[in-house]
């Protein structure tokens, strides 16, 4: 296989550490599997001294595939996650066993359980096990202690109660969970030198791959790993750093050359992937990123189309992608070969009802968010089945205090109430007059339509405040509340009644869950995050209006340079065909076009 100069740099370097710089398509895998069989069978480096890493287990699988069909007795390398090598060596050097570890199923029931004993009375649902999941990973890749934590699913008082309550029933049991692999490697091998020792003589030389997505606990576990010659080979691309959320530092590689000053830096700059123009508009966008490698990509692939198409509306945006995609798939494209790409996982839902009417086939199990189960959507349905009479007590109590009127849970305590005709004996008077004034506003709701309805809560009752006052709470970590509701308000629109609404709403997820017409083989419905390292012949990235991407939220220059990063991940997926589409009326709302429009022209 004929090598650019960097590659071959890369290629065949062997003693010391070495930062590689592989932008998109950049041929960053042939360099990892071409060097490991370089140091083999030039180097004559034992097989079994390699370790390479990478971030998921289809990746590491992929790897040593391609490998080994390029290197057969190289087979005694190791190839892992961080994860996957981390937990064999707490199986090696500890008392953990396989059944130590608890599956995602058990992890979720102990959170709840944990929720439910710190916060009495209080039932968790799935968006809130979620988020206080996600934030439990966080805070132990983090490793930090529990007080300087921000947590994004509660107040910091209330996550160290449920984090205890948490920790304490692992401990009981002698249990670990899937981010407890992290920290205990690393305390294992800070605590014990001479394990470490024995580690770095055995693996000599370390290949990390997508460096930029790595954590301070990862980075500083690797260190412990370093041989005397630091061999530590890594490779990745800061501008394709998309997990911040995840606890991901991209700001490690730049502190990886400060820690190995003598670390040579090579650039991989040739886009074998995208076409010349993509390469060119994608590189302008990513240049008003500061905090970055700056970097001159290029390619020599010609040919492709590269189109930005304004529409009226999303109605007419999503017709023409579905028009377009049945057009290919007719004149002999494979449908996996194309890919939708999105924003937010509760933008694809009418799209795929859409192309489910169709009949175009598609794959996107997982890929969408049913709204109606999020916070905005179950309080607008609740609020709603309130307005029309007697609800079970969960629906009155989705409502009762959002926004807060300091009503107490515990005098809900039938099945079924009436919050119309609520029953004000034996309450405080400051809970009876905010009884009185919720159930003028549901009496007010009664006669309107659920359009009608949705403004109503959302600007008279104060929804959108309490909601943005939340997301701020959270630190922005959380799904953009706001838009779910513009979402949720323009799928009520044109329906006279709640009942109405309700059966529409019913069609909707039954075509949605519908798993018969989902296939493996039909066009990709995918996050930004879930395409990364992923290649099309043709990609859509739909509505690519202010407000979606980047989000409102996106203010601070972080997250502005995430998003970026985001976008810039999504223009690179393509091979040849690349349209970037925006709505100028979306969600019923006045749409602008993405400032990441103007910054690739």
């Amino acid at each position: 296989m004929l090598l650019s100069k960097e590659q071959k740099q890369a290629v065949g370097h062997v003693n010391g550490p070495m930062l590689v710089l592989a932008g998109p398509g950049s041929g960053k895998t042939t360099v990892i599997t071409m060097r490991v069989k370089n140091l083999i069978e030039k180097e004559h480096v034992p097989a079994h001294s390699i370790l390479v890493i990478t971030y998921t287990r289809a990746a590491a699988l992929e790897m040593r595939e391609r490998f080994s069909g390029m290197c057969p007795h190289g087979a005694s390398v190791t190839f892992a996650t961080f994860h996957s090598f981390f937990f064999k060596l707490l199986r090696t050097y500890c008392p953990f066993e396989t059944s130590d570890l608890i599956t995602d199923s058990t992890h979720r029931d102990m959170v709840k359980r944990a929720i439910e004993e710190s916060l009495p009375g209080f039932s968790p649902n799935h968006e809130v096990l979620d988020s206080v999941s996600k934030d439990i990973a966080l805070y132990k890749n983090m490793y930090i202690e529990a007080d300087n934590f921000s947590p994004s699913s509660c107040g910091i008082a209330e996550f160290n109660r449920i984090l205890k309550s948490y920790s304490t029933a692992l401990r009981s049991k002698g249990e670990i969970d899937f981010d407890d692999i992290l920290s205990l490697t690393y305390g294992l091998l800070k605590k014990n030198p001479d394990i470490r020792k024995e580690l770095s003589e055995t693996f000599r030389y370390i290949l990390i791959d997508e460096f930029q997505d790595i954590n301070l606990l990862q980075y500083e576990t690797v260190r412990f790993l370093e041989s005397p010659e630091r061999n530590v080979f890594a490779v990745g691309d800061d501008d394709q750093a998309i997990y911040r959320f995840r606890g991901a530092d991209p700001t490690l590689m730049k502190r990886f050359l400060d820690d190995h000053g003598d670390a040579p830096l090579v650039m991989l700059p040739e886009n074998h992937r995208c076409p010349k123009g993509i390469v060119e508009f994608s590189s302008r966008l990513i240049d008003n990123n500061r905090n970055r490698f700056k970097k001159d990509l290029f390619s020599n692939v010609s040919g492709g189309s590269f189109t930005v198409k304004a529409f009226a509306n999303t109605s007419d945006e999503y017709r023409y992608i579905a028009d377009e995609c049945a057009r290919a798939i007719k004149n002999g494209a494979d449908p996996s070969s194309i890919a939708i790409l999105f924003r937010n996982n509760y933008q694809p839902g009418p799209l795929i009802s859409l192309f489910t009417s169709r009949s175009i086939p598609y794959e996107g199990r997982g890929s969408f968010l049913d709204i109606y189960e999020t916070l905005p959507g179950r309080t607008i349905l609740s609020y709603l089945a309130a307005s029309r009479g007697e609800v079970p007590r969960d629906a009155a109590l989705a409502v009762i205090n959002v926004p807060e009127r300091g009503i107490p849970r515990g005098i809900f305590s039938k099945t079924r109430t009436n919050l119309l005709t609520p029953d004000l004996s034996d309450v405080p008077a400051a809970t009876k007059k905010a009884l009185i004034s919720l159930s003028k506003e549901l009496k007010m709701m009664s006669g309107l339509d659920p359009f009608a309805c949705i403004k109503y809560i959302r600007k008279k009752i104060g929804l959108d405040r309490y909601l943005t006052e939340l997301y701020a709470a959270r630190g922005g970590n959380d799904i953009d509340l706001l838009p779910v509701l513009d979402t949720l308000e323009e799928d009520a629109r044109g329906h006279t009644t709640y009942a109405d609404w309700c059966e529409h709403i019913s069609i909707k997820r039954s075509i949605q869950s519908n798993q018969n017409i989902s296939s493996r083989d039909g066009v990709r419905f995918l996050s930004f995050h879930s395409a990364k390292g992923l290649e099309f012949e043709t990609v859509f990235i739909i509505d690519v209006c202010e407000g979606v991407i980047p989000s409102n939220h996106a203010f601070l220059k972080d997250n502005l340079e995430e998003e970026r990063r985001m976008f810039y991940v999504a223009l690179t997926r393509t091979k040849k065909n690349l349209y970037v589409l925006y709505a100028k009326e979306h969600c019923g709302r006045t749409a602008a076009p993405s400032r990441f429009i103007g910054e690739m022209k």
